[in-house]
Parts: C-alpha cells; structure tokens; sequence
C-alpha cells in the first residue's frame, strides 16, 4: 500500500463519510436512469402494445438499426483519413486536422439546414444544377430519405469524430514496426494490410461500436428530415410517445427498455473481442514516431483531405450563412432573394435573449461544475483506498451506455415521481446536472489519466508540511492539472451548447437554450431564423474551439 493510500486509511470519520458520499450520489446519478427504465416497463401488456400491436414502434427500431451502421463505416474512413494526417507528412496537416475538430464541435442542426439547402429534391441548389442538363429529368437526390439522413451524419459528425477518436491509437504506434515488414520486402499496401490494420483494430473497433451507441441515439437530423416524409428511429420515437397528451411514458419505457438490453449485448460482445486482440506498441525501448515521406502524391493527398473539409466544414457554413439571409429558404430564383429581416427579427426576439443567456449559464455551468466535480471523483478513485471505488469506476462508464433521448425521459420520469425532486422540473439546475451526469465517462477518465501522470511525492511532500487533503488538492493537484481542467471545460461546455437529446425533456419555456430553439423553428417550418441561430451558435462554437486550440486542447483519453 502507497503512502497516500496509507494516509487515506487514517483520516478521520468524517472525511470517510463525504468520500463515501461521493462514490454514493455517482452510484445513484447513474444507475437511478437504469432502474427507472426497467421499473416503468414492468407490465406484461406494454410490451405486447408497444410491438405486436404498433408497427411504427417496430420500424422505427428498424431503422434505428440501418442508420447506425454508418459508424463501422464511419471508423473505417475515419481511420484511413488520421493515419494519412498523423502518420504522412502532408501539407497543411496540422489545419486539416484542426478543421476536423471544429467540423465536431458544429451542431449537427445548422448543417443539416445547410444541406437542405443543398440537396432539397424543390429547391436544393444541387439538385437544380443537375436538372438543368439535358438528360437529367428528375432530382437525383433527395435530403429527407434514409441515404440523406447517412450522409448529413457520415460527412458531418461520424467521420470527423473517428479522425479525432483514433488518432491518439496511431499516434502511439511505433513506425519500427511498419519498417521492419518494409525492409523485408512488403509493399506500403500490404504493410497497411498486415502490420498497421491488425495492430489498430482494437482501437477501429472501439471506435465503431462506441459509434454505432452514439449512432442510436441520434435525434435532432432524423427529427429534422425523417419524419416529414414517415421515417422514425428509436429516439424521435420515444419523443413522440412521450410528447403526446396524456404522454405514454409506458409504450416509450418499453422501447428503451429493449434498446438497453441490446446495448448491453454490445458491450459484452464487445469486451470479448477486445479481450483477445491486445498489442503493445509502446515498448520498452526507445520508440520512433516519425512521419513517413512519400514525395509528391503527398500534393494530392493533401487536395483531397481538402476537398472533404470542404464538402463537410465549408461549403455547409457558406450555405448556412446563405440561408440566414434568405427571404425563403431555398428560394434563389426569387426577386430580390436576400434580407437581413431575419436577422433583425430573431436579435429582436426576447426569446432569443433569454435563450442566449440559458445556454451560456447552461454550458459555463457545466463545463465548470463537471470540471471540479470530475477532478474530485478521478482524485478519489485513484489516490484513495475507500471502499467502493473500483465498482464506481465502472458505473461512471454508466452514462455512455445510455442513449441521450432516453437519459432525459428516465430523468424527466424520476423528477416527476419524486415530490422531493419535482421543484428541479424545468430549471436550468436540472440541465446543468443531466448534462455532467452525461458527460461523466470522459470527464472521470481524462482526469484519471492527467492525475496518474502526477508523482505521489507531490503530494507527500506537502502533507509532510502539514496540508491537509483539500488543501493538497486544491493547492497541488489542481494547479499541475490545469491543462486536462481546461480541455473538460471546452469539451463539456460545448457538448451541452449544442445538445438537444439529453435536456428536450427537461427543459421549459423558461430555461429554453439556442439548441432547442433552432429545434422549434426548424420544426416549425421557420428555416430561416432556425438558419441564423444556426449560424450564432456554429460562431459560439469556433469561438471556443480556437480558444481549445489555444490552450491545447488534450484528449487522448476521448472515446
């Protein structure tokens, strides 16, 4: 036993009891969502209701399904574009690379407007260039179908997302080993096929399947073109049942019931396959983490990761900010098309005002309570021997396995039924609490990480002078882990900016944020003021994002 653990077994009573506490409300803000789920979904005849006698409940875990498998293909171009920005020395890496990150952190809901824009089968700018050729007689694509809804997703947010979730694999992997095979004979493909694919795939596949999660509980893009047009997944779903008046809280339990028991089939399945494919590639000796010189294709390849950024990042922005200023949303061909009305109509809008506000309280909050509280729960899991700690590390896993859509109902649902709890129902309180509760998993690790890196003498030293455990935390650890502080901040405050999902039930009139008023206007057919939300917030956003850059944003430890 360390000397730190030794000194936590000797604290006082009290000071067990608030460690005890810790580990006690991160039991119950992640396991109270799962509990509440199967609870309200006991009965025998819901079930039967919600899929033998409702077809729209079956399709739409149908398409649940059909739509998450663009993250194993996500994973694998995500993977192809990091290996190429990482491990080639291409021109204008580290932009392209950056570009992806704020390619991520842009809400999904403006550039799906800007899509719209794009490849709306009346009025979507691209359709209408092909029909003007000669042998085009019908739009060729089409926004509000299953190929639109994959596409927005994998040129938006699935593929940019693997590019910054597998980098740090690749960038831990030894070049020695790609040399070897080449200076045997193999050709640069088969090296990639034998040598670098094989020793990655642990980490393409946790990229997949944590995807194909995420993929489940995709909302704002399926809400926004699927259901015009009948086609509903799992999450738009569980918000209408639980929308309606009277709400079917019962049917929408039944529904997330079933996709938690297939969430937890895929983590099991999961770890068993990651339990037989481990490789070092950090070895004992010195390692090598040069990047290859390949000559001139090293121009094209450059071009073409350009021209995604700019199919995924640029062209959608320039549409967005188009689409702001248009007096009908996709209407080019009018008189006079451009205003800036909207503009006028939606800064001069007290909901606006009050939305701005919510979301910056919001996000602030969030990114600074989670920091600290994070930082708090990681320092207790790793330099404590309090008992409990090791089943909390895995329950603060908890929240990554819940699909955001049904995080917010189970939450709604226990606010509801507890007359201590009913008070929080539409406060921004209750948003800023869901929200670090969402982000727990990468919060708790990333600062496991960074507080692992710190030497125990550290903090010996300073008991040695007589600080006591806050002090030493808040006077040592904290200081030395600012960096780690600052990229939750960013990450956290960000993810609740633009989240949707996770607090649609929680929310009210008055703690409505700019993420959900986007959501009502695009909804309700008013593109154009959703449009320049969208681009309010998508400036927020690159804000932020160049301030990450600025003081280095770190996550390696991101799934």
């Amino acid at each position: 036993m360390s000397v730190v653990d030794s000194h936590w077994t000797a604290l006082p009573r009290l000071q067990l009891v608030l460690g005890g506490l810790t580990f006690g409300l991160v039991a119950l803000v992640t396991m109270a969502p799962v509990f509440v789920v199967i609870f309200g979904a006991v009965e025998a005849n819901v079930w039967h209701e919600a899929f033998i006698e409702n077809p729209i409940n079956r399709s739409a875990i149908g398409y649940s399904f059909l739509l998450a498998l663009r993250a194993p293909i996500a994973a694998f171009i995500g993977f192809l574009i990091a290996w190429l920005l990482i491990r080639v020395r291409i021109p204008g890496g580290r932009l392209l690379e950056f570009a992806m990150w704020v390619t991520f952190f842009i809400p999904l809901l403006p550039v799906t407007l800007s899509w719209i824009l794009l490849l709306h089968p009346r009025y979507g700018i691209i359709n209408k260039a092909l029909m003007s050729l000669p042998f085009v007689h019908s739009p060729p694509f089409n926004i509000n179908s299953v190929g639109g809804i994959l596409w927005v997703h994998i040129a938006a947010s699935s593929v940019p997302v693997m590019v910054i979730v597998l980098g740090p694999a690749i960038r831990q992997l030894d070049v020695s080993f790609e040399e070897v095979a080449r200076v045997c004979g193999s050709g640069p493909i088969a090296v990639f096929r034998h040598i670098t694919l094989p020793i990655l795939a642990p980490a393409i596949l946790t990229g997949a399947v944590a995807g194909f999660i995420k993929s489940l509980e995709a909302f704002e893009v399926e809400q926004l073109l699927g259901r015009p047009v009948g086609i509903f997944v799992y999450s738009t779903r569980i918000y209408d049942l639980a929308s309606w008046e009277p709400p079917n809280f019962k049917a929408a339990m039944a529904l997330s019931s079933f996709m938690l028991i297939v969430l937890l089939a895929i983590a099991v399945t999961y770890q068993r396959l990651t339990e037989r494919n481990e490789y070092a590639t950090i070895l004992g000796r010195g390692a090598n983490f040069r990047q290859f010189t390949i000559g001139r294709p090293r121009w094209a390849i450059s071009a073409a990761l350009f021209l995604v950024v700019a199919i995924s990042l640029f062209f959608p922005l320039f549409m967005l900010v188009c689409g702001s200023f248009m007096k009908l949303f996709g209407f080019f061909n009018i008189a006079t098309p451009f205003t800036t009305d909207n503009w006028r109509d939606v800064l001069g809008d007290p909901a606006f005002l009050s939305s701005l506000i919510n979301s910056l309280v919001l996000s602030g909050g969030a990114g600074l309570g989670g920091a600290l509280i994070y930082s708090i729960i990681a320092y207790l899991l790793v330099r404590s021997s309090l008992p409990g700690r090791r089943i909390v590390d895995l329950l603060a896993w908890l929240p990554w396995c819940i699909p955001g859509i049904l995080f917010g109902l189970s939450m709604l649902w226990l606010i509801l039924a507890s007359p201590i709890l009913s008070f929080l129902y539409g406060s921004i309180i209750s948003l800023i609490v869901i929200m670090i509760v969402a982000q727990l998993p990468i919060g708790v690790q990333m600062m496991k990480v960074s507080i692992r890196q710190i030497a125990v003498e550290l903090e010996q030293s300073s008991r040695i002078c007589g600080g006591g455990p806050m002090r030493t935390f808040f006077s040592i650890v904290l200081p030395l882990i600012q960096p780690i502080l600052v990229s939750i901040f960013v990450i956290v405050f960000i993810s609740a900016l633009r989240d949707i999902s996770t607090i649609i039930f929680l929310a009210s009139a008055k703690s409505q944020t700019l993420s959900l008023l986007m959501m009502q206007f695009a909804t309700s057919s008013n593109l154009e003021a959703s449009a320049v939300l969208g681009v309010i917030t998508t400036a927020i956003v690159v804000v932020v994002a160049l301030l990450a850059r600025r003081f280095g944003l770190q996550v390696t430890a991101q799934r």
